[in-house]
């Protein structure tokens, strides 16, 4: 009778506490980094009905029980996509970086379709506060506020839900049409010049040698003259219209969907250590995005997902100048210190088992600027993970005046 009585309470005990796997549809990516909707294999799961595993659980909202696997379809693609990818990145992060932080780090609940904002004592600011979409974030951890039943929390990722939102609605930063627009307007400058200088000389001439028969104020050698101005001109002052015009009129982004934001996200988490969770600058963000390219494998992030993102994503091989508005917190998104850490990791000579970029964040702090602090950092990485260390520092040197730094 005991025997039995201890294998009756001992069988659920062991069954819950073995790990299982389980096949899923779920966003992802093939070989030549193309869209697919695919069947993947989720490991260490601890549940045999809900996205509940030994390292996620992933959540609706606020809630704080696991989705089910019988739930909507679509919130089950969403959970099923992103339990997999976190995986995925947190291999990486262990069995290729070795990181002792992430290895050591607690069962991290990942939200999803979560509309509230992040607050630093309540942890979900009131839903009266206006709603979030189309993005993703990784909040750190809270002491919770005792007094008003606010529990601690570790670690999240949130995802939000993806809206269809007008042009009209958004406030887009178009670094790329600001750019082309400033050798825009360099071009248009020296288009005047070359038509003011090229009036003046015919004037010259004429005064000079009347018998030229050079009349410059007739109407044929004005339109020749100032022909290229005019139209040049045009198209500075309309620019604006032009490009709003002919631009994508609506966006959105389903982030739990687009495999390269959620190891964006992990990444945040796992640099945590060294890199608090506390503000996006150009580095911040610029590092995560180095080692999602990392764990996608990929130098491009977010990129041909028409169906879920209409965002254009980042390029790391873009060649691309430094400019003073990369410092600031509307252009840290931008691809600058995403390429400019990719590239110069590829052309160092570093020592076995080191990774130049995991080792950098250890001479970096979270408000650390890219002009100063992260050459600074960079030389510092040098010394410890490089095989020559004054030559390649030399390389790097040479390889940041290039980049205008």
């Amino acid at each position: 009778m005991k025997t039995l009585l201890f294998l009756i309470i001992l069988v659920p005990q062991m069954a819950f506490s073995q790990m299982t796997e389980r096949s899923f549809m779920a966003s992802s990516r093939t070989e030549n980094n193309r869209a697919v909707i695919e069947e993947v294999t989720l490991t260490d799961l601890r549940s045999n009905e809900s996205f509940e595993g030994e390292y996620f659980k992933v959540v609706e909202g606020k809630s704080d029980e696991p989705i089910s696997f019988d739930a909507d379809k679509s919130l089950v693609l969403k959970a099923a996509t992103v339990y997999y990818h976190l995986t995925k990145a947190r291999s990486y992060f262990v069995n290729v970086l070795k990181s002792e932080h992430v290895l050591g780090m607690p069962k991290m609940v990942i939200r999803i379709e979560l509309r509230n904002q992040f607050f630093e004592l309540g942890h979900f600011a009131h839903d009266n506060v206006e709603p979030q979409f189309n993005n993703a974030l990784t909040i750190p951890a809270g002491t919770g506020l005792a007094s008003r039943g606010v529990i601690p929390w570790g670690i999240e990722i949130w995802f939000r839900p993806q809206k269809k939102l007008h042009i009209s609605e958004i406030k887009v930063n178009d670094l790329a049409g600001r750019e082309f627009k400033s050798l825009m307007g360099q071009f248009r400058n020296q288009i005047h010049m070359q038509s003011l200088q090229s009036f003046f000389s015919q004037l010259i001439i004429s005064f000079v040698n009347t018998e030229a028969g050079i009349n410059p104020f007739s109407v044929e050698n004005l339109v020749r003259t100032a022909g290229s101005s005019i139209i040049m001109e045009s198209g500075y002052q309309f620019f604006d219209p032009i490009n709003k015009l002919f631009s994508r009129k609506w966006y959105w982004l389903d982030t739990a969907l687009v495999p390269e934001v959620i190891y964006h996200e992990y990444s945040h988490a796992a640099l945590s250590d060294r890199l608090i969770l506390s503000s996006s600058t150009a580095i911040i963000e610029g590092m995560a995005d180095y080692f999602a390219g990392k764990i996608a494998n990929s130098p491009t992030l977010a990129k041909n997902i028409k169906k879920y993102n209409t965002y254009n994503g980042k390029d790391a091989k873009r060649k691309q100048n430094y400019m003073i508005q990369f410092e600031l917190g509307d252009y840290a998104n931008t691809d600058f210190v995403f390429g400019l850490l990719w590239q110069l990791d590829e052309s160092l000579n570093l020592k076995k088992d080191k990774n130049f970029i995991f080792e950098l964040r250890k001479h970096l702090t979270t408000n650390a600027e890219i002009r100063g602090d992260l050459i600074d950092g960079l030389l510092k990485t040098c010394d410890a993970v490089c095989e020559h260390a004054f030559i390649e520092k030399l390389k790097i040197q040479k390889f940041l005046h290039s980049r205008g730094i």
